[in-house]
Formats: C-alpha cells, structure tokens, sequence
C-alpha cells in the first residue's frame, strides 16, 4: 500500500475496514491495530489487502464525482 493512499485514510475509513474484516473473516481487530497495519508498523496481508482495496475504491469514486460535477 502506498504512502499517499494511507495518509488519504481517516477514522472513519479504518472503522469501516474493521467492519469489512470482521463480516468476511469473522475477526476482530482494533482500530489501532489496524492504524498500525496500515502505516506499516504491523504485518497482516488480510488489513493490507482490505486497506489496500477500500482506497482504491474511495479514489475511484472521487474520481468519477470529479467527472460528474464538471
């Protein structure tokens, strides 16, 4: 993951990462943990892979926002 897409993250985003982990793999992992993960502190590919996928897909939809205001 990179650094800009982490910095771009914010309380809300981790909390629904939680969320998203939680229902598909049925653990639960605390919000800091998964802060940590993702700023590269800690190793867990499922945060990562999750992370990773939730940023894309708030990056594309800024970006189809963007395309659709102008």
């Amino acid at each position: 993951m990179s650094k800009s897409i982490v910095n771009d993250l914010v309380e809300s985003d981790f909390r629904k990462i939680q969320q998203l982990l939680h229902e598909k793999n049925g653990t639960e992992y605390t919000l800091d943990y998964i802060r940590k993960v993702c700023k590269g502190k800690r190793n867990n590919t499922d945060i990562k892979e999750m992370a990773t996928k939730y940023a894309q897909l708030i990056l594309e939809m800024k970006t189809k926002i963007d395309k659709l205001s102008k």
